[in-house]
């Protein structure tokens, strides 16, 4: 007869973190809860960036003619131009591309119409989940955009739990099918 091993819950987490599955334990599969809202939300903002990339202006540019470079200071660019490529090259192949399927298309496309559905009278609220979600997207500190914004951060991280609980009471009472 095979041994069973019990799991301690370290490894329960790191096999819940693999799973894409919130570390909740008690919890109902089948109902939302302000992580799993969470979750999708964050994979939604962050599938957008991969699939749209950063938008807005290029940045500044010159109005000045390009400069004539001798037949020297042309070689010596390209050389250098060439060790650069060759490493940016080898950093390219080493990182992976994963691609969107349908379904994760349309599981983001659901989750970015759930704060402008369920947080219309909670606007305060929204602006805050839009800050993070960026935040989240882009990888940068959600603790430094607050700052800039000149907002108390223990109110940011309350409003920001506010807005994944009412978006996760109004999948609930809509009926919403849980799709992990």
């Amino acid at each position: 007869m095979p041994q069973m091993r019990v799991l301690d819950d370290e490894t329960l987490e790191d096999l819940d973190d693999r799973r894409g599955i919130a570390p909740v334990y008690g919890m109902d599969p089948d109902i939302w809860v302000p992580k799993l809202v969470e979750r999708r939300l964050v994979g939604a903002a962050r599938l957008i960036n991969s699939i749209a990339g950063p938008v807005g202006p290029k940045g500044y540019g010159s109005g000045m003619p390009r400069y004539v470079h001798s037949e020297a200071e042309a070689f010596a660019a390209q050389i250098q131009m060439d060790e650069e490529t060759r490493e940016l090259d080898a950093v390219a192949r080493n990182r992976g591309r994963i691609r969107a399927t349908s379904r994760d298309i349309s599981l983001m496309e659901a989750a970015l119409r759930w704060p402008v559905r369920y947080l219309a009278e909670a606007a305060e609220v929204r602006g805050v989940l839009a800050v993070y979600l960026r935040c989240k997207a882009y990888r940068t500190p959600f603790d430094g955009a607050c700052k800039k914004r000149g907002w108390s951060r223990a109110t940011a991280y309350r409003d920001r739990d506010r807005a994944l609980a009412l978006i996760a009471q109004a999948l609930n009472k809509d009926g919403v099918e849980v799709e992990v």
